[in-house]
């Protein structure tokens, strides 16, 4: 069974973590970047933590799904479509992207039903 690394922008973060449970729910290893902690705000510092800990979550996965609800996905996504894209992970959206380069290295859209079914096929399928 393939695992999921689901990049989203933080805005949508509590649809995104009802996605990652409803993929485990369904056997399907799944993670985010997680929750930032936004108690101190941002800083140069805490956005590469953010986005290391992102791109090593990402080597750990078959497919990088993003959660671009209504085309929308910040450059932090980008930056995570571009990285998976670079070391040969597929790329599936949720919905088609905005932003035409990252939309063109996206192999295919599939709603969150869509992509647990192709998740649990198995190779003979």
């Amino acid at each position: 069974m393939k695992s999921v690394f689901v990049a989203g922008s933080r805005k949508f973060y509590e649809e995104i973590e009802k996605l990652v449970q409803e993929l485990e729910d369904n056997g399907i290893k799944a993670a985010t970047a997680g929750k930032q902690d936004n108690k101190h705000g941002d800083t140069l510092e805490s956005e590469k933590t953010a986005l290391l800990n992102a791109f090593q979550k990402i080597d750990e996965s078959d497919i990088c799904y993003i959660y671009s609800k209504d085309g929308y996905i910040g450059k932090t996504v980008a930056m995570e479509i571009a990285y998976a894209y670079a070391k040969d992970k597929e790329l599936i959206s949720s919905y088609e992207i905005d932003e035409f380069s990252a939309q063109a290295l996206v192999s295919s859209v599939m709603n969150p039903e869509e992509l647990i079914k192709y998740c649990k096929r198995t190779p003979s399928d």
